[in-house]
């Protein structure tokens, strides 16, 4: 049984509009995934950074402003606890962006920024070290004067020096979160382009169909004559 052209035409159309279709809603659900998995969750882990980093300072003025040298000590014991914390914060945003990284040059940009949140978090947590020390020496002096005058001293370190390196944090933290904010923001339009295109080419595939189909006669079988005799 021989086979018309146009049904082989209409056949592989239909073969082509499916696999097309089929590529985009993948490629679209890809994008969706590291939509949610990269930059959602991320910048979940980076409010979570800058809470972290709240309550580590909320701490050490705290302790700062501790009446008794227990009170102070216990203070400063949970502070590695707190930073371990703001680590493992950190952590899970560096995991959640190279488990869905789209390409080098997104990753270089969120590198580079994830470097300056580092360093100016390092910057930070030395200075409230220091503040720390100062506060250290207070209770080991005999001197009531000198220890006042120590405490006084830490608290307006913690106030200019040290509030002032938190709100660099601050400042990087924001600068991450709005390039999380823009590369998905580039994402979602990909997707949207592609979702985009390959409708407009489904619905082509559509009409061409519908016009072989009425336009196109199909052969038609013809039965012999019965032979006269």
């Amino acid at each position: 049984m021989s086979i018309h052209w146009t049904s082989v035409l209409i056949s592989v159309l239909i073969l082509a509009s499916g696999i097309l279709g089929s590529q985009t809603l993948t490629r679209v659900d890809q994008d969706l995934r590291i939509i949610y998995a990269e930059y959602t969750l991320a910048a979940t882990d980076l409010g979570h950074v800058n809470g972290e980093l709240i309550r580590y300072r909320t701490s050490v003025i705290r302790a700062i402003e501790a009446d008794t040298k227990e009170d102070f000590q216990r203070i400063v014991a949970s502070l590695p606890q707190k930073h371990t914390r703001l680590d493992k914060a950190i952590a899970r945003f560096v995991e959640a962006t190279n488990d869905a990284s789209r390409g080098k040059r997104v990753d270089a940009g969120e590198l580079t920024e994830l470097k300056a949140v580092r360093k100016s978090i390092d910057a930070y947590m030395t200075s409230s070290q220091h503040a720390l020390t100062m506060m250290e020496r207070r209770w080991n002096l005999v001197s009531g004067a000198e220890a006042r005058r120590l405490q006084n001293l830490a608290r307006q370190y913690v106030a200019t020096d040290t509030g002032t390196k938190f709100i660099n944090v601050t400042i990087e933290l924001d600068r991450l979160l709005e390039l999380v904010a823009a590369i998905a923001g580039e994402v979602k339009k990909e997707a949207d382009d592609s979702l985009r295109v390959a409708t407009m080419a489904m619905i082509a595939v559509s009409l061409a169909l519908a016009g072989l189909v009425l336009t196109i006669p199909l052969p038609v079988k013809t039965e012999p004559l019965p032979e006269q005799t």
